[in-house]
This record gives structure tokens, sequence and C-alpha cells, in this order.
């Protein structure tokens, strides 16, 4: 495994945990997350704000990294983790379950530092998991009418 490996690894336990001062470390001063979330604060006040959300919402928080896959600065990591809900998360308060859910978090390293992270989960049915409604999803729109074939 190489050093890029161990930093997107290092990362993803570190954000688990929150160990902010580990986070700090591992992450670019400048570093850019992509699939955060709308109205979320940017760079490490984001991503100090992202550790909290997670560590306060679950508790016995149970990480493992299944996948690894690395080309030049890119490492895509697929994981699996495990909690109890323990305080509000996507605005449902904590039911005391347990729950589980996968991802995989894509990392740009550059000089052994998280420079750039793509984070994608099944955020949906982790909520399903805790009682969460989602929003209802709009009725779909009528198909088009075919198109009138152009005269010859």
């Amino acid at each position: 495994m190489s050093g890029n490996a161990e930093v997107a690894i290092s990362a993803l336990h570190a954000l688990a945990a929150a160990e902010m001062d580990e986070l700090e470390r591992l992450y670019a001063p400048d570093f850019l997350f992509h699939t955060r979330l709308p109205g979320r604060p940017e760079g490490h006040a984001g991503l100090r704000d992202r550790a909290l959300m997670i560590s306060s919402a679950l508790y016995d928080a149970n990480l493992s990294v299944e996948i690894v896959v690395e080309k030049d600065d890119m490492v895509v990591c697929r994981w699996r983790g495990q909690a109890v809900h323990k305080g509000d998360l996507l605005g449902v308060p904590g039911t005391g379950r347990q729950v589980e859910a996968a991802g995989i978090t894509i990392f740009r390293i550059v000089d052994g530092a998280v420079a750039e992270e793509w984070t994608e989960f099944d955020g949906l049915g982790l909520l399903n998991q805790i009682g969460g409604h989602h929003a209802p999803v709009p009725a779909a729109k009528p198909p088009l009418p075919a198109p009138t074939p152009a005269p010859l």
C-alpha cells in the first residue's frame, strides 16, 4: 500500500472518530470537498463541521475500508460504517438504533495531504434506518410526444 492510500484511509478513520488534530494534519490547508451539503462551511471549517455532525449523531462508530484503488495521485476507498444513532442526524432525533451505511470516497492526495475529496454514500438508506422520511418524489412528467417526421 502506498503512502497516498495510507493518507486516504487515515483520513476516513479520523473523520469517523472526529480526531480534529489528525484531520488538520491530513488535509491540505486549501483542500476542496466537492460533495459538501448546501449551506455547510467550506475548507477546514467544513471538515470540522462534518466531523462534529457525525460524532454527535453516531456513537460507537466502527468504520472498515473494504476496497482501495489507486492511480497516480487519486485514491478511491469503498467503506462501510456501523454505529448507534444517538443524536440529531439529517433532522431526525437520536433513536438508539444500530445503523449501517456504505459509501465511496475519492481522494486526490498532493504532497502527503488530501487536496480534494468526493464522497457519495447511501444517505436515503441511512435515513430509512432511523425512521426519517424523505421528501416526496414529484410525479413523473408525461412523456414527450413522438417527433413528427420531416417531409421528404
